[in-house]
């Protein structure tokens, strides 16, 4: 027997390939996933030095408004590492509801307010609703009694859209008396659906702190 001869069918196996690095993230908010059951690479490199597997990611047209929102309700986690969703679509006075009230790593209550079209106003309806919960402590604490909340701290406001003009961004990063994190999100289009990619885009200039 020719011990230098491969098995018969060896030549036939496939090794499932890992992600490049950055896309095992966005591979994690898909908003539709493909069915189960991966469709073989022909052609694929091998792990014998050759290059490692490249992928092309195309835009492609904004999700419907319901899906974004469904992301940030169900994978919260992905605007902030450690955040967590404890509500959603909470009623306010005059600027509709907050779409996802949350708490941060390090339990401080997160307000997200989310707009599908890029809209000056989103910056106003995120003030609006900081200032409700500010003026709402007592009843936000009965609320959420079985959160560990820390109340020691005033909230933090996440503002979601497309874009942001610069009008909205030059307004925003003068603000000092709360801290808003400002993230656009990116439509990609993804075997069996889409992909959501969030990205950081500023912050505002938040000098300190405010007890409850």
């Amino acid at each position: 027997m020719d011990v230098n001869k491969p098995e018969e069918g060896t030549e036939r196996q496939n090794s499932e390939k890992l992600l490049p690095r950055g896309l095992e993230h966005v591979s994690q908010l898909f908003i539709s996933r493909p069915q189960a059951g991966r469709v073989p690479i022909e052609n694929s490199p091998n792990d014998s030095g050759d290059p490692p597997l490249t992928m092309v990611l195309r835009s492609c047209g904004f999700p419907v408004r319901e899906q974004v929102l469904s992301l940030l309700k169900r994978q919260t986690g992905a605007l902030e590492e450690g955040m967590k969703g404890i509500d959603a679509n909470i009623p306010c006075d005059t600027s509709g509801s907050i779409e996802v009230l949350a708490l941060d790593s390090r339990n401080q209550l997160a307000i997200i307010d989310f707009d599908d079209h890029p809209n000056d106003a989103l910056l106003l309806r995120g003030i609006d609703h900081f200032d409700w919960v500010v003026r709402n402590i007592p009843n936000v604490r009965r609320m959420y009694q079985g959160q560990a909340i820390n109340f020691a701290v005033q909230p933090r406001v996440f503002l979601v859209a497309p874009e942001f003009s610069p009008l909205f961004r030059s307004v925003a990063r003068h603000i000092t008396f709360l801290q808003i994190d400002c993230l656009k999100y990116h439509a990609i289009a993804v075997s069996g659906g889409v992909g959501i990619f969030l990205e950081h885009v500023f912050r505002s200039a938040f000098q300190h702190q405010t007890s409850l």
